[in-house]
């Protein structure tokens, strides 16, 4: 087996050593452009298993006959998977390699897509939500480790393009599978069909995968798998993923069924769920192209914040005055402030390692506590018969979010 892996070692190795020499594509190497384009293609597919399910909502509460507070569970226990498997990230990585763990992450996401062509057994249904958010935890948590490692001097802007291609991700499914709904005939189909985009991701990791090495692969070790609960910077920076994680998740699962509640068909509801995933793929490439101009996040995090803060608060009181223009703002902001939650472990940690470890506490912490930010909107939305209550809710969050980010001071560097 030593031997096999040797050669196969040094045939990679020279496949590296053929591919990288004066081949540059916008300034990367070409090294980095097959990597960057894997990792692009990743992030494709850490959205469409979740926000495909809001536009075909209602049709699978009908069929499934469950309640508001039980199909939100669709949204919450993938996004509480991708919480509570992210703090084991880093030991499948100490022993698998990055690249490795990221493909079989891939395959996770795919394999339990396909599988929910069977998802009219609820068994079946929630299995595959689950598994589906063990992969996304995975995938994501080692990204920014492999931008750090990767892309050491243009980190935040590689985040950026990563984040505005998890968000197209979650576009097309939001717009797209409604349309197949009607045009294949069931919503188990339209589901099932996201899986091609993990099929593309795994066939160009698979190249990308055998041009790069990280640390454990190189024979070295990564320095530690201990996660850094004691440091009081690590918590705020969780705490504030938890917040984005909840006003996230809720728009994404709640804001077509808030209008279609209000009157609006769900096609022409989820076509503004569509606006708002456009809004937040203009707020990711703004964050992305000011990212490296602004070392200090707090400007650009006061300008979406504030953004996402008023589009709430018009939903809340005048929801059918201008409602596209508030879904562009709330978008806007979501997006921004989550590309600026990502980013912020990159900029804290001086090591990608370290970027990989404060990346598995604040991912976790946000997704596990933040995954409940839907389930309680439902649970809400149950208990009051509208959606006023739980959105101004969302809105007050907002505010508090806004307060909190003065803190994240650019001259910070926290050590594991």
């Amino acid at each position: 087996m030593d031997s096999y892996d040797k050669s196969e070692d040094t045939a990679s190795r020279s496949g590296l050593e053929r591919f990288r020499p004066n081949q540059t594509v916008l300034g990367f190497s070409g090294t980095q452009a097959l990597v960057l384009v894997g990792i692009l293609l990743v992030a494709l597919n850490l959205r469409p298993a979740i926000a495909s399910i809001s536009p075909v909502l209602e049709q699978m509460r009908s069929d499934l006959n469950l309640d508001y507070a039980s199909i939100s569970l669709l949204t919450t226990i993938p996004t509480f998977c991708m919480g509570l498997f992210a703090f084991v990230t880093p030991l499948l990585a100490r022993h698998l390699g990055r690249e490795r763990t990221v493909f079989w992450a891939v395959v996770l996401i795919g394999v339990s897509t396909v599988a929910r062509l069977w998802s009219t057994h609820i068994t079946v249904l929630f299995t595959t939500t689950t598994v589906v958010g063990i992969g996304i935890a995975i995938a994501q948590t080692l990204l920014p480790e492999l931008v750090s490692e990767h892309f050491v001097d243009r980190a935040g802007y590689v985040t950026g393009l990563y984040t505005t291609s998890l968000i197209i991700g979650g576009g097309i499914a939001t717009s797209l599978t409604a349309p197949l709904m009607n045009a294949l005939g069931t919503w188990p189909i339209a589901l099932a069909a996201w899986s091609i985009l993990a099929v593309v991701a795994a066939l160009v990791w698979i190249p990308a995968m055998r041009l790069t090495r990280s640390s454990t692969d190189t024979g070295t070790t990564i320095p530690s798998s201990r996660l850094p609960w004691r440091h009081p910077w690590v918590w705020a920076l969780a705490l504030f993923f938890v917040g984005q994680t909840i006003l996230f998740y809720s728009m994404l699962t709640w804001l077509a069924p808030l209008y279609v509640g209000l009157g609006w068909n769900s096609e022409h509801a989820g076509f503004l769920l569509t606006v708002a995933m456009g809004g937040q793929l203009v707020g990711s490439l703004c964050v992305t192209g000011l990212i490296d101009r602004f070392p200090d996040r707090r400007p650009v995090l006061a300008v979406v914040l504030t953004a996402s803060a008023v589009g709430l608060a018009a939903i809340v009181f005048v929801p059918l005055v201008a409602p596209w223009f508030w879904a562009v703002l709330l978008g806007f902001g979501t997006a921004g402030s989550f590309t600026l939650g990502l980013t912020l472990p990159v900029d804290y940690a001086p090591t990608p390692d370290t970027a990989g470890l404060l990346s598995s506490v604040v991912l976790g912490v946000g997704y596990l506590i933040g995954a409940f930010g839907p389930f309680v909107i439902g649970w809400m939305r149950d208990l009051t018969g509208g959606y006023q209550v739980p959105f101004s809710g969302l809105a007050v969050l907002n505010i508090i979010m806004l307060v909190g980010a003065i803190g994240f001071h650019p001259d910070r560097t926290i050590e594991v």
